[in-house]
């Protein structure tokens, strides 16, 4: 008589090796995709950011552009006087 339990649990540890590695590349796909999620989302963050600061750079413009006129237009009163 053949005893095939050998082969029976040589194929049951290459079963298990693959069960292993599906998960282990499963659990690697996980974390790759939620590091790139991650990158994503600081980048809108960094987007909005940017605009606002870009917002803020024009106000202070104008601003300015605002203070100039009123000190031109002062200097032309004081000058009148």
């Amino acid at each position: 008589m053949v005893d095939i339990t050998p082969i029976s649990k040589g194929m049951e540890v290459i079963e298990l090796i693959q069960a292993v590695m599906a998960l282990a590349v499963a659990g690697c796909g996980f974390f790759i995709k939620r590091i790139l999620s991650m990158l994503d989302d600081g980048g809108r963050r960094m987007t909005k950011m940017e605009i606002e600061l870009a917002r803020m750079k024009q106000s202070e413009h104008d601003m300015r552009d605002t203070l100039d006129r009123i000190e031109e237009k002062l200097d032309q009163l004081i000058s009148k006087r």
